[in-house]
């Protein structure tokens, strides 16, 4: 008989290899994410009860969408930035969502995090922060260096897509988010907490290692 990890890990497998998160559709937006991770993502925006969404990566505006939607049923002056070097994509709802706003650039770039404090100056309180761009290791960690400037304790942070490069999906695929992850903790070990009780609430996770509460 398999055993609980074993259960799990199939289905995480199942659940990535199929692609069925490519079919994830937020009020009708594509949204590609674990929805169990999505369902884990509301409770921690009740709980911290945020000010601020910052998403770096954009794509089709899913989750920026979801996000907003989500966040002003906890605070209704939430605003959501959401980041990406192309906007293209971005369906035609998401545009309209007044809370939302758009930045075109890199999400490493220290004028993303100039505009992030000036937002959090206009809009006091926590910061959700979702890293979801280019997953490569060295672009996750200049992420994570950036968000060393505007971040502040109780804040907290997602680090997506660790799950590939054999956590436990795409082997061979190549350092990603995971060893980025890795690597910021033997340089800063002090800086978050990693949130493993949460990380792991619903079975598996797209972001292993990567539910992060500042300190």
């Amino acid at each position: 008989m398999p055993s609980e990890a074993d259960v799990k890990e199939a289905y995480h497998q199942w659940y990535y290899n199929s692609e069925v998160w490519q079919e994830v559709k937020f009020l009708g937006v594509p949204c590609y994410k674990s929805v169990s991770d999505m369902w884990n993502y509301q409770e921690i925006l009740a709980e911290l009860k945020p000010s601020l969404i910052v998403e770096f990566g954009t794509r089709f505006g899913g989750s920026a969408l979801f996000f907003s939607v989500m966040g002003r049923a906890v605070n209704p002056d939430l605003k959501v930035l959401s980041v990406d070097i192309s906007h293209e994509d971005v369906y035609p709802q998401v545009l309209l969502d007044s809370a939302i706003q758009l930045a075109t650039g890199s999400s490493s770039d220290p004028v993303i995090a100039a505009r992030i404090a000036k937002m959090r100056a206009l809009f006091p309180g926590k910061v959700f922060f979702i890293l979801d761009s280019d997953h490569t290791k060295s672009h996750v960690l200049a992420e994570l260096e950036l968000l060393r400037i505007v971040i502040q304790s109780g804040d907290y942070v997602i680090v997506e897509d660790g799950n590939i490069n054999g956590h436990p999906v795409l082997p061979g695929w190549g350092e990603g988010p995971y060893e980025a992850v890795e690597e910021y903790f033997a340089r800063y070990p002090d800086d978050y907490t990693i949130e493993t009780e949460r990380e792991g609430k619903f079975g598996f996770t797209f972001a292993p290692k990567g539910f992060l509460r500042k300190n």
